[in-house]
């Protein structure tokens, strides 16, 4: 692997966005705080029907996703806050 991985979050009126960026060759697992996958979106359309995304599983609360080499933006609408 050579390369930059990058990612970050904030929380919007749309609801919480976590951005990331994959090297080439490599592939990550971020999970990200949802009450479903249906509500979640990647590059403005349902994240099933993101190119180099693929859905793994829903536990405790977190969508786990696996990513392929490039750059996303998810978008949680309905997101679980572990301060509320």
């Amino acid at each position: 692997m050579h390369g930059r991985i990058e990612s970050g979050w904030s929380v919007e009126e749309g609801g919480l966005v976590y951005s990331a960026i994959v090297p080439a060759n490599t592939t990550a697992i971020p999970y990200l705080p949802a009450s479903g996958v249906e509500g979640i979106t990647e590059g403005g359309k349902p994240v099933e029907k993101s190119k180099g995304v693929q859905f793994l599983k829903y536990e405790y609360g977190m969508a786990f996703f696996e990513l392929q080499s490039g750059s996303y933006r998810f978008v949680v609408k309905k997101f679980l806050s572990r301060n509320r």
